[in-house]
């Protein structure tokens, strides 16, 4: 009769997981790429963002705060030569914020699909092409059903597997209380002094206290300039008035432009 070795030695510890922790394995952190902040690598399994899959950010409203949340790990896969992929971005990028920010430009890659079916096409084209180091997708608030929603993610997550590439999904709150096949879901609010509340309310571990607070970096808006000062006398000569000089094109006012920025 053949003799069987047991499958788990008595001696060998097993890496017992439990539901009521945050994973933290080393097999989970060699997975994860830092957030840049440790309040929030504290609460996320592997200790960062998943290098690879689906992660859902469901934003109160764009524009609040998200690209300055994702700077640190986009930057980080810049320095690795990768491209960053933005599909359906709701406002037109501000190029000095995102350079401020660690972006280089020459490999910002922008997509403005037509349709769901066209914007997960470029997605999945992307995670599986190998050369992107991230992709960034805004669903934003279009008309397409839930369950056709539900069997793109499911098709977008196992293509961010695949292609060990993270699809960072940024998403309408609401879309809060609907299935998602992410393994990671975080809900961002911006909060007051220009901080961000992160509610991370899906992820391998016990349910969060309360959400995080966190300082984002600045975006690199340029400040609006003003003209010198030029002192007016209280009393003017007469019968003319003289003509106040021009200030030098150095002190003309410039300004952000008025449309929302992305960042």
């Amino acid at each position: 009769m053949r003799s069987l070795a047991p499958a788990f030695p008595a001696d060998q510890a097993l890496p017992v997981w439990r539901a009521d922790r945050i994973d933290l394995s080393a097999g989970a952190a060699s997975a994860a790429h830092p957030t840049g902040f440790a309040a929030l690598d504290a609460e996320l399994p592997g200790g960062g963002w998943p290098a690879a899959g689906l992660t859902e950010l469901l934003l109160a409203a764009p524009g609040g705060g998200e690209l300055r949340l994702l700077a640190p790990l986009l930057a980080q896969g810049f320095e690795q030569a990768g491209n960053l992929l933005c599909i359906a971005p709701p406002f037109r990028p501000y190029a000095p914020a995102l350079r401020a920010l660690g972006w280089p430009l020459e490999r910002l890659l922008l997509v403005t699909p037509e349709s769901l079916a066209d914007a997960v096409w470029a997605a999945e084209q992307g995670l599986r092409a190998g050369a992107c180091a991230a992709v960034l997708w805004w669903q934003g608030e279009g008309r397409s059903s839930a369950a056709a929603l539900a069997t793109a993610l499911r098709r977008l997550h196992l293509a961010a597997q695949e292609g060990a590439c993270p699809l960072l999904a940024l998403r309408p709150l609401a879309a809060r209380v609907q299935s998602s096949p992410a393994p990671l879901r975080l809900a961002l609010e911006p909060a007051a002094q220009g901080q961000l509340a992160v509610n991370i309310f899906k992820r391998r571990g016990a349910a969060m206290a309360e959400p995080l607070l966190l300082a984002l970096p600045a975006a690199g808006l340029p400040a609006c300039r003003v003209l010198r000062h030029v002192p007016v006398p209280t009393v003017l000569p007469a019968p003319s008035i003289a003509a106040v000089p021009l200030p030098e094109p150095a002190d003309a006012v410039v300004c952000a432009a008025s449309e929302r920025i992305a960042a």
